[in-house]
């Protein structure tokens, strides 16, 4: 897949229709380039000469005087087939088709989409797209979309999108709110020439990419697709939330980005043979997605669970077996290290409800306590804590003692938090912010370590 490295990493892009107006896409993508450090070649080009942000603008592709290793295009899709052309004699390697109007628009947009893909493959050079935003690479600073990219942080999660215009405000939100860093950020839009598999084929060898994120909502060449996620599923976790499950979602898939979606049950067994971990909609996906670049993969299923209520407790043992976790005992050396923090009736079970006769008297203690004991009990495999966090402050954690207590452990710990919103978001961006992930709900917490677990527990030598 040596092909997509021109789509990541060109010493020289074009990009046709730059503009000088801010707000329109040939404005954005020349200030996304200029703004996070792109150290390769922009070349603006427009009809209209002059400069875009200090950048010389070209007429048309020919007028460059060097060579071009990419394209980004807005140009209209009836001229696409005539920029091919062109491009083939600056010996482009790849295009990035940013505009509309080819088989999401049906009719005559069918033909000229066929007519695109037998122009290129005729002059080998590659497509994004058509209907993309185009490709970004933090490792080397590398932004070529018209989204407007105010803040990027670096990570280890590639995102890839069939929608442009869903991978780039859902992976700023990722980045802002999730606290997760991307690697790679890829939209695919019409899939004409490049698809999922060949940037799966890519991801699977990327050396800054740990877990691979993937929204689709159609799969071309079915076989190769889940060829590509059983060779990829086998190094690194492969998330798919796939779309246009139902037929009204089908419909709307086909209008959107011309995908044809498939049966969705086939789709889903496919899937999971294939070794991809399927989300069944958005919060799970960004939920598994977070999970999978925080944590470590348990060594089994047995977790414990630490809660102020026996209510949510129960709620959580739940969660447990319906997800194939199995809700442990505890040794007795851990029930006698949390009970020496805890008042003397008080009784020690999993799920742990500390509330149960009156709250601890050191509630730092307790989860300090309680964290270390667990990550030291060879029945306990993975922790998943409950904080009630009152407007007033009382029973409040310090969230950096349970950060250090669980540094000190090799088992995954997930948080789940409830009560007064601002005490809430103060102790979970800290929390995230040192690799714990937090989640609103038991059952979520839960459901993120049965992923693990049920990834990590695969037999990837039986085919």
């Amino acid at each position: 897949m040596k092909h997509l490295q021109h789509f990541f990493d060109p010493k020289a892009v074009a990009i046709i229709g730059a503009s000088a107006t801010y707000g329109k896409p040939g404005y954005m993508i020349v200030e996304n380039l200029i703004k996070w450090g792109y150290k390769g070649r922009i070349y603006p080009v427009n009809p209209y000469s002059g400069e875009i942000l200090g950048l010389k603008v070209y007429e048309n592709l020919k007028s460059i005087p060097e060579d071009v290793e990419l394209v980004a295009s807005l140009a209209p899709a009836k001229d696409t087939v005539k920029l091919i052309r062109d491009a083939s004699e600056k010996g482009v390697r790849g295009i990035v088709i940013v505009s509309g109007g080819f088989s999401e628009a049906g009719g005559a947009g069918w033909s000229i989409e066929k007519e695109v893909v037998d122009t290129a493959y005729k002059n080998g050079i590659r497509i994004i797209g058509p209907n993309a935003i185009g490709p970004i690479n933090t490792s080397n600073d590398f932004v070529l979309s018209f989204y407007p990219v105010e803040s990027l942080k670096k990570g280890r999660v590639a995102f890839i999108a069939q929608s442009g215009q869903f991978v780039a405000p859902v992976m700023e939100f990722i980045f802002s709110f999730l606290n997760v860093g991307i690697s790679k950020s890829f939209d695919l839009g019409n899939k004409c020439d490049i698809d999922d598999a060949d940037v799966l084929q890519y991801l699977e060898n990327d050396p800054d990419t740990k877990v691979v994120a993937l929204h689709c909502e159609g799969i071309k060449e079915g076989r190769r697709f889940l060829k590509a996620c059983k060779s990829i599923s086998r190094k690194k976790p492969l998330i798919v939330f796939k779309t246009g499950r139902t037929p009204i979602g089908a419909k709307a898939a086909i209008s959107h980005s011309g995908a044809i979606s498939g049966d969705a049950f086939i789709a889903g067994a496919a899937l999971k043979q294939a070794g991809a971990i399927r989300a069944n909609g958005l919060d799970e996906f960004l939920d598994l997605v977070k999970t999978f670049d925080y944590l470590p993969f348990p060594k089994g299923k047995n977790v414990g669970i630490v809660t102020y209520s026996g209510g949510v407790g129960v709620i959580a043992a739940d969660a447990c077996e319906k997800c194939g976790l199995a809700v442990a005992k505890y040794s007795d050396r851990t029930i006698s290290k949390i009970k020496s923090v805890l008042p003397k009736k008080a009784t020690v079970s999993n799920p742990l409800d500390f509330f149960a006769v009156a709250p601890p008297k050191d509630i730092d203690s307790f989860y300090q306590t309680a964290i270390l004991a667990l990550g030291e009990d060879m029945n306990i495999d993975s922790i998943a804590l409950c904080m009630m966090l009152p407007e007033k402050g009382i029973w409040t954690p310090d969230p950096y003692i349970i950060l250090n207590a669980a540094k000190n452990i090799s088992k995954p710990v997930v948080v789940w938090l409830v009560g007064y919103w601002e005490s809430m978001r103060d102790i979970w961006k800290v929390l995230e912010d040192g690799g714990i992930p937090v989640y609103l709900s038991p059952e979520r917490a839960i459901k993120a370590i049965s992923a693990l677990y049920r990834y990590s527990s695969r037999d990837f030598s039986i085919d």
